[in-house]
């Protein structure tokens, strides 16, 4: 990505975020809801991933596309904040969290392509 490309996407984001920044106050609220209601699952993992989708239809049938653009990206930041978090409380750096993460990940999906069909 050249210079002038940066600047482009640069000012593209600064505008998107200044287009989204009225919906901020009700993606947080709907973010709080979601964690809350998605994380009293959490001993039932298989359900997680369906109830995070079923809100995510929900905000983009309910509300609209800008509306769902600006939950995700309030999902985002609430990931990046617990992520930052969990590294300070566990005296490790963001990277290494990431990369706990990522190596299970990996693990997951070896030993799941290593189960007999």
């Amino acid at each position: 990505m050249d210079k002038h490309q940066r600047q482009w996407l640069i000012a593209e984001v600064q505008a998107e975020r200044e287009r989204l920044l009225p919906l901020r106050a009700e993606a947080t609220r709907t973010t709080i809801e979601m964690v809350r209601k998605s994380a009293a699952n959490v001993s039932e993992p298989d359900l997680v991933p369906y109830l995070n989708l079923a809100y995510l239809l929900g905000v983009k049938r309910g509300l609209g596309e800008d509306e769902l653009l600006a939950f995700a990206l309030s999902l985002a930041n609430w990931a990046v904040a617990a992520i930052a978090d969990l590294a300070t409380c566990t005296d490790r750096t963001v990277e290494q969290v990431v990369d706990m993460y990522e190596t299970a990940l990996m693990a997951a999906a070896e030993e799941a392509d290593e189960e007999p069909t």
